[in-house]
């Protein structure tokens, strides 16, 4: 007679799937088994049952591989969707895994796993140098950076890949799919059929996820097929693609060969960062553990790094990661299955229950490596119960985090070789503690475990700071002088023998800052004597260089290619049967976070489509956020795209003095012209005909004031609907004022600077007020680098301290980023900073053309003469240092009329303009002086209708501003347009709120919402959304509300929708925005 397993009560329908969370598959199990006992059975639809087991003497007996077999349970069949018939998911009967095993197995004996050792150390040192950099109150994210370390490591040991995840604040895209694709695999193990049918988007992803995961290990292979290893220095890759089963002959399928690549570079990193992170969490918790650690180290090191040879005396930091995995197992569950009917568990005590062949026995080990009978005190974190004495008393098969016999992990020497020399070198170098104090762990689990949202501070240890890997490694910065900007992304000013090798680099911009981004990075290869070719994107369509590195510098333009891109996006994106093998690149992109739904997506569409290709990456993307300290960010990836560069083409790169100083003469239309604006029409003289303000500055409150602009352009130059106009503003006198008196300068003294090359002509004298008032940016944030630059300028011990302070990342954004703190804000602020005015205008970006929606028709009578919109910004500086002025509105403001101002006509999104069609309405929201392209769109119809006599469509106009009477634009106008039947205004007024069906209409959204009804008609009989407004309030809200509207209309959940209004944007371009910051 054997005994009844309990468990959970089965439904009709959903059996016992009602009892597991599938976003905390672990969690719910290990509490089941806290409920029922050493073992208790779920029933599935569907499937045959599933025990769960927690005990080791059940775990014992489950480990004879005479009677058990390794099954495939449901969530490791899920994840075959992408690993196949891989080492760790594949059927014990599977000939493929039988061939694979004995292939790999030798790959992993200790000699292989010496040779390996080096390529551990090389990425254990970037990682080491990472935390060894990182700001003493910068909060760093254990998992993330454990999981670059071992990621990069598999790739570079394994396949001899280069992942450079320590370049780039991002992961590879490998990370992000594989980590989506495991979670989507935990849910649907547990999913009922009809639930997995309905997941639409969740199968959508999951298959794009699949194709990620599966391009990368294709463009591993096909790389090295195309280059294959020398003699000598073969990889597991290698002796994957040629090596033959010694007992059949065969090798690896092509297919079965992906399968492996994909599981070793899951399992090779997946869990061992896991582990670590684990380990330095109860580090933390054990200040006991950590200082016999840190003894043990010191005693065996000494301050060096780690050789192989030392490994086997650390072994109490392997008894630590025994420990860990003890509690933590990161792989936290195998599965068996009887190869016959038995009966488990039966002892003198226990009747046992009767087991069936195709029944699954699911082990759940944070439970079993709990066993009380087995463990005392077992949630006490003691790494002493693995010394070599104790070691031995624990019994058989009660510590099983690799899995069990022939199909446990293959790789579990790797793993603990890795992570024993890691964790020795956090102990040697670095003072640790929690982020939060009062942080609790909460753990990641699925198939696999890590904790979450886990942070720390790191700190050098004083008495053995971390320096790099042995004698020979030296630190790769640069020795900077006072101004703190030596860094190899700008020009030297010594002449430079050629290389022998080239540099082509190609530019994506509108802007400018993707240019000057260029700029620099020519400016430095020239300097190391490279040969370099600069061009626009749309110049490299059939022309990208195959000679030497392609660097690229780009950014998107409402989610669209800019103006010099398109081209070259559209070749790169509609035929795939372009080879581009033989190209190294690297690519960095510049955008806005404000602007989410579209944040880097031509940048990261480029970086993807060139490796889709077959081009090579040399480093990760760079992702510069001008909402950030954007040049910083910049010209950290440089650094590393520099070492990247050299390694590639085998040079070395000098220590190249970075001084970009300019002098200057004023010419007609000279300052358009050197500030390398991006319209190739260049910058031409308008004249203004009209100003005036528009609204009061204050309504039941402050307001920001309005102001209306017409500017006439010279003969023969034109604009259409919808276009921008760019104006070349000046810094205001007060600005300009201050810093020469800061530097006590006189405005009329004329300097001469000279370099290499800049953003400013150099060689010619200019007077120091024409420099500060028409060529550098005098309000831009500080970046970290000229922070520590004015820190180590001070001998002031307490400015010192406060500069210093600000370097911390989250400091650095708060009170930099975000009040907008610029270098001469921190000037006046610690006058004990000592530096020369040389040194502070090299701290200066140049002075950026500002770019205005024109707010008029181009079919007024004034064709010529466009007419701008804008508020004009003065208000208490948020750095708390006097006022901020808008630099260009006040500009523009203040020009009287006939004054003379440098413009450019910028074409606009080609999608984002008045309908031709005039009788097809358009439904139009924006606020403030988001009007102004509205505004046009308005008259162009109007006018256009009059021409043509019929009568226009009526197009609804979501209009927001704080009162009817305060700010209220072009009243009047809009009014004439509505009687002409062209416009029907929806007002919302925020500081005037009125009561709507559907609550207070305060906001545009708000009036939005209660009219969707009439919109969403006005939709499905072919209207379109043209939304413009600010990126931070005004667009994300629009975005909400219609999306809402569009699930409501279409009965679709949030996500449905979500996607819905993306096809909208993107594929049909029903939904078009302009925003701004």
């Amino acid at each position: 007679m054997t005994t009844a397993v309990p468990g959970p009560k089965p439904l009709p329908g959903i059996g016992t799937a009602y009892s597991i969370n599938p976003n905390n598959l672990v969690q719910s199990m290990i509490e089941l088994g806290q409920k029922y006992g050493e073992v208790y059975v779920q029933h599935f639809p569907g499937h045959e049952p599933v025990y769960m087991v927690s005990s080791q003497r059940l775990v014992n007996e489950l480990s004879d591989e005479t009677r058990f077999k390794k099954v495939v349970h449901s969530a490791l069949t899920e994840i075959r969707g992408f690993a196949g018939n891989g080492l760790f998911t594949a059927d014990q009967e599977d000939p493929e895994w039988a061939k694979a095993h004995r292939i790999l197995m030798p790959a992993f004996n200790p000699v292989a796993l010496k040779s390996m050792y080096d390529g551990m150390c090389d990425i254990a040192d970037q990682f080491m140098f990472k935390w060894a950099r990182a700001r003493n109150d910068e909060k760093v994210d254990v998992p993330a950076d454990f999981t670059r370390l071992t990621l990069d490591t598999i790739a570079l040991c394994s396949f001899s890949y280069r992942f450079n995840s320590f370049y780039s604040e991002g992961f590879h895209p490998f990370i992000a799919a594989m980590g989506d694709g495991l979670a989507e695999s935990g849910r649907r193990a547990h999913a009922l059929d009809l639930q997995k049918k309905l997941n639409v988007l969740g199968q959508r992803r999951f298959d794009k996820n699949v194709a990620t995961m599966w391009e990368t290990v294709d463009t591993l292979i096909a790389e090295r097929r195309e280059n294959p290893s020398p003699a000598g220095e073969e990889d597991i890759l290698d002796v994957m693609m040629s090596a033959k089963d010694p007992e059949t002959g065969e090798a690896l399928s092509d297919e079965n060969l992906r399968y492996q690549l994909v599981t070793f570079l899951i399992a090779g990193h997946e869990t061992t960062s896991g582990l670590l992170s684990f380990a330095i969490y109860e580090l933390l918790r054990n200040p006991r553990v950590w200082v016999k650690a840190r003894k043990v180290v010191d005693e065996v090191l000494g301050g060096r790094f780690p050789e192989y040879s030392d490994l086997k005396d650390l072994g109490y930091i392997d008894q630590i990661l025994r420990e860990g995995l003890r509690l933590y197992p990161t792989a936290p569950a195998f599965a068996v299955t009887p190869y016959e009917t038995t009966i488990l568990g039966a002892d003198e005590e226990h009747e046992g229950f009767e087991v069936h062949p195709g029944e699954t026995i699911l082990v759940i080990l944070p439970l079993m490596h709990r066993d009380p009978k087995i463990w005392d005190n077992p949630e006490e974190f003691r790494p002493e119960r693995f010394d070599f004495e104790n070691a031995k008393k624990i019994p058989h098969n009660a510590w099983k985090p690799f899995g069990n016999g022939q199909r446990s992990c293959i790789g579990r020497a790797f793993a603990l070789q890795e992570a024993t020399m890691v964790l020795s070198l956090v102990v040697q170098h670095f003072d640790i503690e929690f982020a939060d104090p009062d942080y609790q762990l909460e753990v990641l689990d699925g198939l696999t475990s890590k904790p979450k949202d886990f942070y720390i501070n790191v700190r050098q240890r004083p008495e053995c700071p971390y320096v790099g890997r042995g004698e020979e490694k030296k630190t790769t910065g640069v020795d900077a002088d006072a101004t703190g900007m030596e860094c190899p992304v700008a020009h030297a000013e010594v002449e430079t023998e050629p290389n022998g090798h080239s540099v082509q680099i190609l530019v994506g911009s509108n802007a400018g800052t993707s240019r000057n981004f260029a700029r620099r990075l020519g400016a430095f290869a020239t300097a190391q004597g490279y040969e370099v070719t600069t061009l626009d994107l749309d110049d490299a369509v059939e022309n990208i260089s195959t000679q030497g590195p392609v660097l690229i510098c780009t950014a998107s333009y409402e989610g669209l290619p800019t103006d010099n891109a398109k081209k070259f996006v559209e070749w790169i994106s509609s035929d795939a049967s372009i080879d581009l093998s033989g190209v190294n690149y690297a690519v960095f992109g510049c955008g806005n976070s404000e602007w989410a739904a579209t944040f880097h997506r031509i940048p990261t569409l480029i970086d993807d489509q060139l490796a889709a290709l077959g081009a090579q990456r040399i480093v990760e993307r760079g992702a510069g956020d001008v909402r950030s300290d954007y040049v910083g960010t910049f010209e950290e990836w440089a650094e590393g795209l520099w070492e990247a560069v050299a390694e590639l083409e085998e040079v070395e790169h000098t220590e190249a003095s970075v001084a970009e100083k300019v002098s200057l003469e004023i010419v007609d239309g000279g300052r358009g012209e050197t500030l390398r604006t991006e319209n190739s029409e260049g910058f031409v003289r308008g004249v203004v005909e009209e100003s005036y303000a528009m609204s009061p500055t204050f309504d039941e409150g402050p307001i920001r004031a309005k102001h209306h602009v017409a500017i006439r352009l010279p003969e023969g130059v034109t604009y259409r609907t919808g276009d921008y106009l760019e104006v070349l503003p000046r810094n205001p006198q007060p600005l300009v004022d201050r810093v020469l008196a800061k530097f006590n300068l006189n405005a009329d003294t004329r300097v001469r600077l000279d370099g290499r090359e800049s953003f400013l002509p150099l060689g010619e004298p200019l007077s120091i007020a024409e420099l500060l008032s028409g060529y550098v940016e005098l309000t831009l944030p500080a970046g970290r680098r000229h922070v520590e630059a004015l820190a180590q300028a001070t001998q002031c011990p307490p400015e010192k301290a406060g500069l210093m302070d600000l370097l911390e990342k989250q400091t650095y954004e708060e009170e930099v980023q975000k009040k907008r703190r610029s270098v001469l804000d921190l000037l006046e602020e610690y006058p004990s900073v000592q530096i020369s005015f040389e040194d502070f205008v090299n701290m200066l970006e140049p002075l950026a053309p500002r770019r205005y929606s024109i707010s008029s028709s181009a079919l007024t009578q004034e064709a010529n003469c466009p007419t701008l919109t804008f508020t004009v910004i003065n208000e208490p500086a948020w750095s708390g240092r006097g006022q901020y002025t808008g630099i260009a509105s006040t500009y523009l403001s203040e020009l009287p009329v006939g004054a003379s101002v440098p413009v450019s006509v910028v074409p606009g999104n080609e999608h984002f303009r008045a309908e031709e069609d005039v009788t097809r309405p358009m439904i139009l929201i924006g606020a403030g002086t988001g009007l102004a392209p509205l505004r046009a769109f308005v008259e162009d119809v109007a006018l256009r209708a009059e021409e043509q006599g019929v009568t226009p469509g009526r197009s609804l106009l979501f209009y927001g501003c704080h009162g009817k009477d305060s700010d209220y634009l072009y009243a009047e106008q809009f009014e004439a347009w509505t009687q002409q039947g062209a416009v029907d205004m929806r007002p919302a007024f925020s500081r005037h709120p009125e009561e709507g069906l559907d609550g207070v209409i305060k906001y545009v959204q708000d009036r939005l919402w209660q009219d969707r009804d009439e919109v969403m008609a006005m939709v499905a009989e072919g209207a379109r959304f043209f939304v413009c407004g600010d990126a931070e309030r005004l667009a994300p809200s629009v975005r909400r509300t219609i999306t809402r509207m569009v699930a409501e209309a279409h009965r679709l959940t949030a996500d449905e929708a979500a996607e819905y209004v993306q096809r909208m944007e993107h594929e049909e371009f029903s939904y078009v925005s302009d925003v701004f910051d």
